[in-house]
């Protein structure tokens, strides 16, 4: 692994915004265009990028903002890996060079939005560092800007000391990379396992937010929605595998004794988010997804959980338009369930 002349200062970041890539070179331009002003006004922040041998244009776009970025007075580093070592390799390749106090893995396709890190450097700047941050997100396919969805409560952020509310405002999106903040330096002083040994998981991502959450002691959610999300780019692995059996071992493992924050997680993912994301598979006819195997694999993980028979199950197997009512009315029953275990959710904190 090459990594391109350090211009940074000797002191060590508050935030490190690492940015895996790979082939995605208009994708990355973008993200970096749309970090530029941000990191500039935020001199605490470094970002630094691991490009897993990519092939495309990666490299000059790399040079042309490592350039802007030392005009603007921000902060950019870059690694490059002399192979494809694989998206869980690379991932805790960054998580290793990391200098920052926090890290904020942000995937290459997409976006910390216009005055996203203003909505996370205050509680990094505070006395009281949170462990956790979950940065909510929105999903866009062609234009982030006119495609924003802000909250619909208006809602700030909310302040959680409990970490199985946490866990249940957050659950499934512990998987999604750029929502997840974490306090590196307080994991580090934590019992864990070194996240190289969960490469091959799909899930490595997991290694460093949940031993945070087992020691939780004080984390924020923000609400305003600082990451948008590219819709539409997942592919090559087993949804039933990753997000069924592999999700379930994980959260066991890295939980330990605390099988009230794995139900946290795993209850609302069977409940609301598999229905929803096996109906847009289904209407898209995505077979990237592997959705063949998949109830082979989450009857695996969930046969002893009566909530996959109930809203998973039949939206797996019935025909498509009587799958469609099914999982609309499980959603109902979710978010009424979400709003009795996560009390005062709708509450605006300023």
């Amino acid at each position: 692994m090459s990594a391109e002349p350090s211009t940074a200062s000797a002191a060590a970041p508050l935030l490190t915004i690492a940015i895996p890539t790979f082939n995605r070179a208009a994708s990355l331009s973008r993200l970096l265009s749309v970090l530029e002003p941000q990191v500039a006004a935020f001199p605490q922040v470094e970002v630094l990028i691991s490009d897993n041998c990519s092939t495309d244009g990666t490299s000059s776009v790399i040079a042309e903002y490592r350039r802007r970025y030392a005009a603007a007075g921000a902060t950019l580093h870059a690694q490059r890996h002399p192979e494809n070592v694989g998206s869980d390799a690379n991932f805790v390749s960054l998580f290793h060079a990391a200098r920052g106090r926090f890290f904020w893995i942000c995937g290459d396709d997409d976006l910390i939005a216009p005055g996203g890190l203003a909505q996370v450097m205050p509680h990094l700047l505070c006395d009281e560092q949170p462990d956790l941050i979950y940065a909510t997100s929105y999903g866009f396919r062609d234009d982030p800007a006119a495609e924003f969805q802000g909250d619909p409560l208006q809602r700030r952020f909310h302040t959680f000391t409990s970490a199985r509310g946490f866990a249940g405002v957050v659950n499934i999106m512990f998987t999604f990379i750029t929502g997840i903040i974490v306090n590196r330096e307080r994991l580090q002083s934590l019992p864990h396992e070194d996240p190289a040994a969960f490469i091959g998981t799909n899930l490595v991502q997991l290694s460093w937010s949940l031993p945070l959450l087992l020691a939780h002691r004080r984390s924020i959610v923000l609400w305003q929605r600082p990451v948008a999300a590219q819709q539409g780019q997942a592919h090559g692995y087993s949804l039933g595998s990753v997000f069924g059996e592999q999700l379930v071992a994980l959260t066991h493992r890295l939980l330990p004794g605390r099988p009230d924050l794995a139900r946290a997680i795993l209850d609302p993912t069977i409940r609301r988010w598999f229905p929803s994301i096996l109906i847009d598979v289904r209407s898209s006819q995505n077979t990237t997804l592997q959705l063949h195997s998949a109830h082979r694999h989450l009857k695996r993980a969930f046969h002893g959980n009566f909530r996959y028979w109930l809203f998973t199950w039949p939206v797996l197997t019935l025909p498509l338009p009587l799958a469609k009512l099914w999982q609309k009315a499980g959603a109902a029953v979710s978010k009424a369930t979400y709003m009795v275990t996560v009390p005062g959710f709708w509450r605006k904190q300023t």
